[in-house]
C-alpha cells in the first residue's frame, strides 16, 4: 500500500519540473527564427542548442548561411543544365565570400519582428540579392529593393529576378532557404520595474494560499475537513502542488520588447528595447511556492508513513499568553499563534 502511494506522490513533483523546464526554457529562447525554411536548423546543430535574445544577429547570420551552404552543396544536381550547375557552384562560391565579408543588413521596418530585408538604410544588401548583384549589377537591385524591400523570396514577382533564378541552377525554395529573417538594430536598452498585482492572480493566489491555510489548520490524525486523514493529506498534496505551479508560473515574469511597438517605418528607426520586471508579483509567487513546498512535505510525509496516527492537536491558530515589557513585569497579555502540526 505505502509503495503504490509513493509511486503516485512522485507525480505532482515530476509535473512540477515540466513546468520550470517549460518556463526557463522559453523565457531562454528567441522567438524569432532565422529563417522561414529551416528555422534555426543550423545553430541547433552546430551548437547543441537554440540561440536566446543575447545571441548577436551576426553569429545566427553566419551559422545560417554557412549550413546552408554546405546543405546545397551535397544536394543532387542531375536535373540541372550545364549553364545552371556551373552558376549555382560559383554562386555558393560567392556566398561563401559574402559570408566572410561580414556586412549583413538589419531589419529597419519591423523593429517589433524578424523579416526579410533586401536592402537596409546602411546599404548592406542580403545573401540573395546580393549574389544578383554580382551578375545583373546594381540597378536591378534597387528596382527590387523599391517594390519588395520586406518580402519573402517566393513573393518577388520581378520579371529580371524571374529570370535570374531559372539561370542560377537554384529553386525558389532553395533561395527562400538561403534567406535570412533579420533583428533590428537595437539603440538603446532599458531596464524598468513595474510593481502590479492583476486581479486574476490575486484571486488565484487568495484562492492558492486559503487552500493551503485550510489544510494546515487540520490535525494530521484528527481532520475536519474530510472523512479521513488519508483523504486530507491528498487534499494538501493537490493544495500544494497548484501553489507551487502557480508561483513557477509568475515568478519569472520579465517581458522584453522594442519600442516603438509600430508596423513599418519608412525612414531609419531608433529602437528601444526594453526589459520589464514585476518584483512585487515575483515576491508574491515565492511566497505562493513556499507555502505549496510546506503543504506537499507535510502531505508527502503522511502518505508515505502509511499511518493516519498523529498527534491529534490542532494545527492552525491558536491563542497564548505572553509577559508584557518590561521584563520584571508580572502582567500577561494574549497573543495568536499559528501552529502547523506534523
Amino acid at each position: 500500500m505505502t509503495q503504490r502511494y509513493s509511486i503516485i506522490l512522485v507525480l505532482p513533483f515530476l509535473l512540477l519540473l515540466a513546468f520550470l523546464y517549460v518556463i526557463i526554457d522559453s523565457d531562454s529562447k528567441n522567438s524569432g527564427t532565422i529563417n522561414a525554411v529551416i528555422g534555426d536548423e543550423s545553430y541547433l546543430q552546430l551548437h547543441g542548442e537554440l540561440p536566446d535574445m543575447h545571441t548577436p544577429d551576426s553569429i545566427r547570420i553566419q551559422t545560417h548561411l554557412n549550413y546552408v551552404v554546405g546543405f546545397l552543396r551535397n544536394r543532387p544536381t542531375d536535373h540541372l543544365t550545364t549553364e545552371q550547375e556551373t552558376n549555382r557552384q560559383k554562386y555558393l562560391d560567392l556566398l561563401k565570400k559574402y559570408i566572410a565579408k561580414g556586412e549583413f543588413p538589419h531589419n529597419d521596418g519591423h523593429p517589433d519582428n524578424r523579416r526579410p530585408t533586401f536592402v537596409s538604410e546602411n546599404g548592406h544588401i542580403c545573401a540573395v540579392g546580393w549574389l544578383v548583384k554580382q551578375t545583373y549589377g546594381p540597378e536591378i537591385i534597387q528596382e527590387i529593393n523599391k517594390e519588395y524591400k520586406y518580402d519573402y523570396i517566393q513573393d518577388i514577382d520581378h520579371p529580371d529576378f524571374q529570370e535570374w533564378v531559372d539561370h542560377s541552377g537554384f529553386t525558389i525554395e532553395e533561395l527562400a532557404m538561403i534567406q535570412p529573417m533579420y533583428g533590428p538594430i537595437i539603440t538603446e536598452e532599458v531596464k524598468e520595474n513595474r510593481n502590479h498585482i492583476s486581479r486574476s492572480y490575486a484571486v488565484g493566489t487568495t484562492l492558492s494560499i486559503g487552500s493551503n491555510a485550510l489544510y494546515m489548520s487540520n490535525s494530521s490524525g484528527n481532520p475536519w475537513i474530510l472523512d479521513s486523514p488519508r483523504q486530507t493529506h491528498w487534499f494538501g498534496l493537490a493544495a500544494g502542488t497548484a501553489s507551487v505551479v502557480l508561483g513557477v508560473l509568475n515568478v519569472n515574469n520579465a517581458k522584453t520588447y522594442t519600442e516603438p511597438e509600430i508596423q513599418i517605418c519608412w525612414v531609419n528607426c531608433t529602437v528601444k528595447e526594453v526589459t520589464q520586471t514585476n518584483h512585487l508579483r515575483t515576491g508574491v509567487a515565492a511566497s505562493t511556492i513556499a507555502v505549496g513546498l510546506v503543504s506537499m512535505t507535510r502531505a508527502g510525509y503522511h502518505l508515505l508513513r502509511g499511518s493516519d496516527k498523529a498527534t491529534k492537536q490542532p494545527s492552525g491558530l491558536g491563542v497564548t499568553a505572553l509577559i508584557a515589557a518590561p521584563k520584571m513585569s508580572d502582567e500577561v497579555v494574549p497573543a495568536l499563534t499559528y501552529s502547523i502540526r506534523f
